[in-house]
């Protein structure tokens, strides 16, 4: 997750989703056949070891790939990737932050074309900074981060558990958000309402041992983080490993999501965290364990407890 200032600038994007014939029958199964039935194009994810989601791209027609970060408000290129390509970076004064307070000042620069699955964006702004701890562990080589602003713009879908992301090449569609809110709750989703909060992350409404707080909903994140300052205030207990520095692990009695989605004992990452993450982030193990649909485009977030349906229902 980044904190990023946001420049408007347009972007044009062109699909080609798998042709499925429009005629009257029976409702699709599967969650893939209905959003191309809704003119969605699709791009399949891939999870590497630190459980980030990403995808292959092409970036100006070279081979590159990208974390599926929903906690970044715009798209993010390293700088080593950024010079492997070729973009002309503009360099600023202002500075990017990250989750636990780190700041460093960025570039900005634009990409003539980015390619995903069947889709491709023209014209993308993005920011450029050194984004080489995501490389530190993990493989595949990561270049950077797919950030919410594109995700808004053009009505993309998560599907963290089964690993794909959906794109509407006209835009955020109101039929279209109630027709997959209609959909998900027939096989037992939750809908919980998300926003863009002041600093542009998306958040939701959550509880924590009945302590009211709004999480940002990061697929970025390999955990679930809590702020230490909020896990204490709410009685989170925390593992005898807990570190003086303020980084451990704590254990939330009762997480409630959205009002009336409950995860019991719920094991939560507990650290010092900057401003601007607030009470937390919501990570991609509780959002991929519960089935997460991420509706950017319509802002809403579709969870499903795994006992309460059967899995083939998606």
């Amino acid at each position: 997750m980044r904190k990023s200032p946001l420049g408007l600038v347009v972007a044009a994007i062109v699909c080609f989703p798998t042709l499925i014939s429009q005629a009257a029958g029976p409702a699709p199964a599967a969650l893939k056949t209905f959003l191309e039935r809704e003119g969605f194009g699709g791009s399949p994810l891939q999870r590497r070891f630190g459980n980030h989601l990403f995808a292959t791209t092409l970036i100006n027609g070279r081979k590159t790939a990208l974390m599926i970060d929903s906690g970044c408000p715009i798209t993010l290129i390293d700088r080593a990737s950024a010079q492997k390509l070729g973009l002309r970076v503009e360099e600023t004064k202002k500075y990017i932050g990250g989750v636990t307070g780190e700041a460093e000042r960025y570039g900005i620069s634009k990409l003539a074309t980015l390619a995903m699955g069947n889709c491709t964006f023209a014209n993308v702004p993005v920011e450029v900074a050194n984004e080489s701890q995501i490389n530190l562990i993990a493989r595949p080589h990561l270049d950077g981060l797919f950030g919410a602003h594109e995700m808004a713009k053009f009505g993309m879908i998560v599907d963290c558990a089964r690993q794909m992301i959906y794109v509407n090449p006209k835009g955020p569609s109101a039929a279209t958000t109630q027709k997959l809110a209609q959909f998900l709750a027939g096989r037992g989703f939750t809908r919980i309402p998300m926003r863009f909060n002041p600093d542009q992350h998306l958040d939701i409404d959550a509880a924590i041992n009945g302590h009211p707080v709004r999480l940002i909903v990061d697929t970025g994140a390999a955990m679930t983080l809590l702020s230490a300052p909020v896990a204490s205030a709410s009685g989170t207990s925390l593992s005898p490993l807990y570190s003086a520095g303020g980084q451990g692990i704590g254990h939330v009695q009762q997480l409630t999501l959205g009002g009336n989605l409950i995860v019991n004992n719920a094991e939560v990452a507990v650290g010092r965290v900057a401003k601007m993450v607030g009470a937390g982030i919501l990570g991609e193990e509780y959002l991929s364990w519960n089935f997460a649909v991420v509706d950017i485009g319509g802002m809403n977030l579709f969870l499903r407890p795994p006992e309460s349906a059967p899995r083939k229902n998606r």
